[in-house]
C-alpha cells in the first residue's frame, strides 16, 4: 500500500514539474520575441504628460520607416537599435514643435516590466526588450505598448504569427496558466504532506527505559 502511495506521488510530482516547466517556457518565449515601447514623461503636469502622447503619436506614425513589413523580431530589434538617432530627432521635433525644450534620451535595451493587457492579450510581468524614450527628467507617468508582435503598430505583425502556440496561449489565455501552476502549487504540497506522513509511520517505537538523560 504504501508503495502505491509513493507511486502515485512521484506522479503528481512529475504532473506538477511538466506543469512548471511548460509555464516557464512559455514565459521565456514571450520575453525573447516580444519588443516593448517605453515612454517616460518629464513629469505627471498636464503640459508634459501631453506631451509625451505627442512624442507617442509621431513615433507610433513613423514606427513603418524604421521597421520593415513582416520583419521578426530579430530584424526589428536591429532596425530599431539602427534608428535610434532618427527616433530621438523625431521625437524631438515633436516637442520643439509643441514649445517643449526637454531633452530627450533614446536607447534600446532589457527591462523590467509589470504585467499589463492589451485588449485580448496580457503579458506577464517579466525582463523584455523595449525601445525606450526619456523625455527630460523621466519622472512622469510612462507609457507602454508592444511594437513586436504589432499590438500597437498594425502594419509590423499579427501576433498569431509572431509567436509560438505556447507562448501565444499564454498570452491570450493567462488564467489557465495561472490555474496550471496553482493546481501544481497544490500537488507539491499535497506530496511533501503525504510524504512527511508516511515517514512517520515508519519510525520505530522508542523501547521503554531508553529515553536520553542527563549526568
Amino acid at each position: 500500500m504504501k508503495q502505491a502511495i509513493g507511486m502515485l506521488l512521484w506522479l503528481l510530482l512529475a504532473a506538477a514539474a511538466a506543469s512548471v516547466y511548460q509555464t516557464a517556457e512559455a514565459r521565456r518565449m514571450l520575453e525573447q520575441r516580444i519588443i516593448r515601447l517605453h515612454i517616460l514623461a518629464n513629469s505627471d503636469t498636464t503640459a508634459d504628460q501631453t506631451e509625451k502622447l505627442l512624442v507617442r503619436d509621431a513615433i507610433l506614425a513613423r514606427a513603418d520607416t524604421w521597421i520593415p513589413a513582416g520583419a521578426d523580431e530579430a530584424v526589428c530589434r536591429d532596425a530599431l537599435t539602427a534608428s535610434l538617432g532618427e527616433i530621438r530627432e523625431t521625437a524631438e521635433q515633436t516637442l520643439r514643435a509643441a514649445g517643449c525644450e526637454d531633452p530627450v534620451t533614446v536607447s534600446f535595451g532589457t527591462e523590467a516590466f509589470p504585467a499589463r493587457s492589451y485588449g485580448q492579450f496580457t503579458l506577464p510581468a517579466g525582463e523584455y526588450s523595449a525601445l525606450r524614450i526619456e523625455i527630460g527628467a523621466g519622472a512622469g507617468q510612462n507609457w507602454w505598448c508592444v511594437m513586436y508582435p504589432s499590438l500597437c503598430i498594425p502594419a509590423v505583425s499579427d501576433p498569431a504569427d509572431a509567436l509560438p502556440a505556447d507562448a501565444l496561449s499564454l498570452a491570450s489565455q493567462p488564467e489557465s496558466y495561472e490555474l496550471r501552476l496553482k493546481c501544481a502549487d497544490v500537488c507539491v504540497s499535497a506530496w511533501r504532506r503525504l510524504r512527511r506522513a508516511l515517514r512517520e509511520t515508519e519510525m520505530p517505537a522508542s523501547p521503554e527505559g531508553e529515553a536520553g538523560s542527563e549526568d
